[in-house]
């Protein structure tokens, strides 16, 4: 299984969820996806586990907290995709993975919560109290999706949806910011649409296109399609957010000229 969560390796979150895991499910292999989402990032986490997941073996389970609104009335869901298992709070982290098709989705009762002898929990640490012993049980096959309740529709869109086209431009914004200081968007593109680029605007500077950050010396500002399939802005061996002003959010603006058969 893999954990991604914005709780930061410096305190023991983490370690706590792997305990109340490995309780339930001794044999259970966690591989941690990423544990430095931006705190209360959830497209942030959602990108991660939409872009990754496909990496792990079929039969996986995929814990996500990223939970502003831990505590609240807001709902579990549990859903299944191309053989996949994602465990979230219902706030928008499996969004648009839940509009994947074929994708099934359901909501974790507290009556299911209720029968499965939780022990107390608290209001503030649903990753130990929660998600760590569902997914032990899901893990050690005491439990199974079908177990956990009802299918629903209606799962919390991602708080950002794709990029939009208008013509032969797509505008979109940049959704999170990595360690390196690269601006990823949510303009998807396939690598070789970059002889097709016309235009990159991230916020109001205009960036070259490149095939990788090599292709400038260091100190260049550039825009490329990175390794997960959308367009970035990078500063070569710098930080492109410091550089350029920018910051999740700040808008994104591509200019692509067709290829024969159509986009992308």
């Amino acid at each position: 299984m893999t954990l991604t969560t914005d709780f930061g390796l410096s305190q023991p979150f983490v370690a706590l969820m792997k305990a109340v895991i490995h309780r339930r499910c001794p044999d259970a292999r966690v591989v941690d996806l990423t544990h430095d989402v931006a705190p209360f990032a959830v497209a942030e986490g959602g990108f991660w586990l939409e872009r990754c997941h496909g990496y792990f073996p079929p039969g996986s389970l995929h814990v996500a907290v990223v939970d502003p609104g831990v505590g609240s009335s807001r709902p579990i869901v549990a859903l299944e995709w191309a053989g996949h298992v994602f465990l979230a709070p219902d706030n928008g982290l499996l969004g648009r993975l839940a509009r994947r098709p074929g994708a099934r989705a359901r909501r974790v009762t507290d009556e299911v919560l209720a029968r499965h002898g939780l022990p107390q929990v608290s209001a503030t640490f649903h990753g130990r109290d929660l998600f760590a012993p569902l997914a032990g049980d899901l893990a050690a096959g005491r439990l199974t999706c079908a177990d956990l309740g009802p299918t629903v529709a209606d799962v919390r869109p991602s708080p950002v949806e794709a990029a939009s086209r208008e013509g032969s431009t797509w505008r979109g914004e940049v959704v999170l910011v990595d360690h390196f200081g690269n601006c990823f968007s949510n303009v998807e593109l396939f690598p070789d649409s970059v002889s097709r680029i016309r235009e990159a605007r991230f916020g109001s500077r205009r960036l070259p296109v490149v095939r990788t950050y090599s292709d400038r010396p260091a100190g260049s500002v550039v825009a490329l399609v990175n390794a997960f399939g959308v367009l970035e802005a990078a500063c070569v061996q710098g930080r492109a957010d410091a550089v350029l002003g920018l910051a999740v959010g700040s808008p994104v603006e591509v200019l692509v000229v067709p290829s024969p058969g159509g986009f992308p």
